[in-house]
């Protein structure tokens, strides 16, 4: 499989957006809405927060589609728009997209189990995720990104289904790991060799983890991740463990804290970084002036 133009960029690490979804809270008008719906609806507050990223000197932002699945959509009564939600979350962020920078096509979880553990097959899954590409790749994006993945299975269900729903676009992957006292593994219990040798096995040009771990636990994930793999590895830390104060979510860690650890999680591996829930255009654009990007 094919890199993406991104990989053109080398020198430095190449730079992510921060997080979405905590960003389009403070801007959509009206809580509680389907976060896929808002790129019909309010377009233009989608949008702000791809330009932030961009002005802020991401090389890539991603678009505001993780949950923008047939499977993920059904709860809302959305499922047979999930195609058209997806293709207008690209557009928008293309919309604002700088020359020589790019969009990626953002891939979630069906936030649904496979069988044993639920109802659903991988199959099923695939056909979802196929759907979804698809509307990713009419929109105009440069690549796909899977992320927040915490079943190994269905992340290759993800791949499988993007390839065939847009077998023309790169392919990118990250899990959520949690720290254990046996090392990092996900909600199923997936290590970091298992992921590494799935995602070699599958050719990815990138592969990593993102969400659920603060900077400095992401960093050393990148030391244990980094002697099993000669693939570039992708990292995306949250700022902290959210919290509730006075009915708002923050998190636990400042910008200062967050990226006094970034020094460290480049030297211990990482090639792509960005962020994750929690930090905001700021964090990015103080990474980006770290790495030179600016």
């Amino acid at each position: 499989m094919s890199a993406s133009p991104l990989f053109n960029i080398t020198g430095r690490p190449i730079l992510l957006d921060g997080a979405l979804g905590t960003e389009l809270m403070k801007v959509l008008p009206a809580p509680g809405l389907c976060p896929e719906l808002a790129n019909l609806e309010h377009p233009e507050a989608v949008r702000s927060v791809h330009r932030a990223y961009f002005e802020a000197g991401a090389d890539a932002v991603t678009s505001n589609s993780l949950g923008a699945n047939p499977l993920k959509l059904a709860a809302a009564g959305l499922s047979g728009r999930a195609r058209e939600l997806a293709a207008a979350a690209v557009r928008i962020a293309v919309s604002v997209r700088p020359a020589g920078k790019f969009v990626a096509g953002d891939i979630g979880p069906t936030g649904k189990f496979l069988k044993p553990q639920g109802p659903g097959t991988e199959m099923e899954f695939e056909d979802g995720f196929a759907v979804q590409a698809e509307g990713l790749a009419e929109g105009g994006a440069d690549f796909l990104l899977i992320e927040t993945m915490y079943d190994l299975r269905e992340a290759l269900c993800a791949v499988r289904g993007a390839r065939r729903g847009a077998p023309g676009l790169p392919v990118l992957a990250t899990m959520t790991f949690n720290r254990t006292k046996r090392g990092f593994f996900t909600l199923m219990g997936d290590g970091l060799e298992k992921c590494a040798r799935a995602f070699e096995a599958e050719d990815l040009p990138a592969f990593g983890a993102n969400c659920t771990l603060p900077s400095g636990e992401m960093a050393d994930l990148m030391a244990a991740w980094k002697p099993l793999t000669d693939t570039p590895l992708i990292a995306q830390a949250n700022a902290g463990k959210p919290e509730i104060v006075d009915g708002r979510v923050v998190y636990s860690q400042t910008e200062d804290e967050y990226l006094a650890e970034i020094p460290r999680l480049i030297e211990n591996g990482a090639r792509i970084i960005g962020g994750c829930c929690g930090t905001t255009p700021s964090f990015i654009r103080r990474m980006a002036v770290l790495i030179g990007a600016v």
